[in-house]
């Protein structure tokens, strides 16, 4: 899924739900900031896999959220 249409028309203090997990907009942006433009959870290892045109990583709840 797009990053982009994730966060469209939210705020920074908003968090948006993916695969029953809570992600904050703000975190998000700051990815979006840095390349990455797709995401995809991986709900059995709990974990999300982002990537761009430059980009790629593999992340969990906690680094997504650290990244405020």
């Amino acid at each position: 899924m797009k990053i982009e249409e994730l966060i469209a028309g939210k705020n920074d203090g908003q968090n948006v739900q993916v695969a029953g997990v809570s992600l904050p907009i703000s975190a998000l942006k700051r990815f979006v900031d840095d390349g990455y433009t797709h995401l995809k959870p991986y709900q059995v290892e709990k974990t999300f896999s982002l990537w761009g045109k430059t980009c790629t990583g593999c992340f969990s709840e906690q680094e997504i959220a650290n990244r405020l």
